[in-house]
């Protein structure tokens, strides 16, 4: 994590700008806007520190860049070929990667947590317009056919553990991810609650509403929202919540919001079915389930879906 910070120590100083002025011919042009936004959020970037495999030494935002078409290519190398001449003809890569070098990347841990890094770096350029975040999860089939991704609790046609589990955090506005993560299928979302919202507040998001489902539901995750100064916290609760042995007072406030004026609650929980348009978005644009084999491959696929998302809407912003 030390050397993962020395990347970035140069990004994190100078917050990015970006006009929220959507582009209108997003759809026709929305692939050359993807590489140009993803060259210009790739370049100014310092890798400098990170240590990379191979003789002679790759060129590491040449291999960012790749596998990032590739993701968006729904992760062919086949596919992406022509693009990575057209980049490499246009002077945006050195050299084109080939798929052994590019498959030795993405099932490098580290890899896996620079696209996290990465992730929440591109959600910066929406800093200034944003103070609400909303959590959830979603799962993507590890396997064509495997399910995980239709019915949330069809475990008899698709267990957990076929599936991988991608965890998010998004902004209400821009509807941009500020953080992501990716598990086993089987990893509960509470205990990530903590993770989530300590990183968004120190990337210097000035978060003043945080929505969630039950699968967060903790009294220690609203007197965690209580210290970071969050007040308006709507993490839906159980059916089971009661006020017996509260360690935070917002818990109980909330709680009894929650039961005794559920319309006023609603006002501003509805709002949480913006992250479920998020996951939608990504796998009706990329494929909804993995074609990696390993672990970490798996989970680096799926924080790229992740990123490419954010680029693909910062296009739209353009």
């Amino acid at each position: 994590m030390e050397q993962q910070t020395k990347i970035f120590q140069n990004t994190e100083n100078s917050k990015p700008i970006i006009a929220l002025q959507k582009n209108k011919y997003t759809l026709e042009q929305e692939k050359e806007r993807f590489i140009n936004n993803m060259c210009d959020f790739i370049e100014p970037l310092n890798f400098e520190q990170l240590q990379v495999m191979g003789r002679p030494r790759a060129d590491f935002k040449g291999i960012i860049k790749a596998i990032l078409l590739m993701s968006y290519n729904s992760m062919s190398y086949r596919r992406t070929q022509s693009d990575l001449r057209k980049m490499h003809e246009e002077g945006l890569i050195q050299y084109i990667p080939p798929k052994s070098t590019l498959n030795d990347y993405v099932n490098n841990e580290n890899t896996k947590g620079l696209i996290e890094r990465l992730i929440q770096i591109s959600a910066l350029f929406f800093n200034e317009n944003e103070d609400t975040t909303i959590l959830d999860s979603t799962w993507f089939g590890q396997r064509m056919y495997s399910g995980g991704y239709r019915k949330v609790y069809d475990k008899k046609n698709a267990p957990l553990q076929k599936v991988r589990k991608l965890h998010i955090a998004c902004l209400k506005n821009s509807k941009v991810i500020a953080y992501a993560k990716a598990t086993v299928g089987t990893k509960n979302d509470s205990p990530l609650f903590n993770e989530i919202v300590n990183a968004i507040v120190k990337n210097g998001f000035h978060i003043k509403t945080v929505l969630a489902d039950a699968g967060y539901s903790s009294k220690n995750n609203y007197a965690l929202c209580k210290e970071l100064g969050i007040l308006n916290v709507f993490i839906d609760f159980k059916k089971n919540a009661t006020l017996r042995r509260a360690k935070s007072d917002l818990w109980r406030e909330k709680l009894r919001l929650y039961k005794e004026q559920k319309e006023i609650w609603n006002q501003t929980y509805r709002f949480r079915v913006i992250v479920e348009g998020i996951f939608s978005a990504i796998k009706k644009k990329n494929i909804n389930y993995l074609r990696s084999r390993k672990e970490i491959a798996q989970d680096v696929e799926v924080l790229l879906k992740a990123l490419v998302y954010n680029l693909t809407i910062i296009g739209k912003y353009s």
